[in-house]
């Protein structure tokens, strides 16, 4: 009798184990890199709007940007970080963008970088508390919402993508949802593998990883 007991408390205990490996859901560590070396690559692309005086209409622009980072651990203190942006810069304009002393300035990725990082910054304030699995939804302190909307695969990595929106009541009275950002992450990787940021439902900023090195 105790040995059948025992038998049923130890089966009991395996069942409520497993239960709990089934319950335990990804979350995404924003700006965590715990391994030994990683290199993201990716490929930006800020789309703009000018006024052409020999067209007589307003032209999309789009600037494209190649953005570089690669962390190496040194040891248990330090880690040697290397950034950089390749732009497309017309030979001409050289001796203004470039400088010895300042390396190369663009303000056209300087400025579409922070508008990627302001909004992830967002986002990784509550992404600890975001269970990545498709269908989850959870409100921020700004009424906005971000919502988890299927498994995707970027630069031979499986993520989720989220989307972020707010809601609007349109002239009519009706609760609207008003798109501002499009993401994919991965629970184990810091940076998003897909980003893309909207204006008045306007495409205005994708950033794309191309390629991604981990070791």
């Amino acid at each position: 009798m105790v040995r059948k007991s025992l038998f049923i408390v130890l089966s009991a205990v395996v069942v409520l184990s497993v239960s709990v490996v089934g319950w335990a859901q990804d979350v995404w560590k924003w700006n965590e890199f715990n391994a030994d070396y990683e290199r993201f690559y990716y490929e930006s692309v800020t789309y703009t709007s000018s006024w052409d005086w020999e067209l007589g209409e307003e032209v999309e622009i789009e600037v494209k940007t190649g953005q570089l980072l690669e962390l190496r651990k040194v040891d248990d203190e330090y880690t040697e970080v290397t950034q950089g942006h390749t732009v497309l810069t017309p030979t001409a304009e050289l001796k203004d963008q470039l400088s010895f002393l300042g390396g190369f300035f663009s303000l056209s990725s300087a400025f579409s970088s922070s508008m990627w990082i302001s909004e992830s910054m967002m986002l990784g304030m509550f992404a600890q508390d975001l269970e990545l699995e498709v269908g989850n939804t959870m409100q921020l302190f700004d009424g906005s919402r971000i919502r988890v909307l299927d498994e995707v695969t970027v630069a031979g990595i499986k993520g989720y993508l989220v989307r972020r929106f707010r809601r609007e009541t349109d002239e009519e009275g009706n609760r609207v949802d008003i798109l501002t950002s499009e993401w994919v992450i991965a629970p184990n990787v810091g940076w998003p593998l897909d980003v893309k940021i909207y204006q008045e439902d306007k495409l205005v900023y994708q950033m794309t990883l191309k390629e991604y090195e981990r070791r």
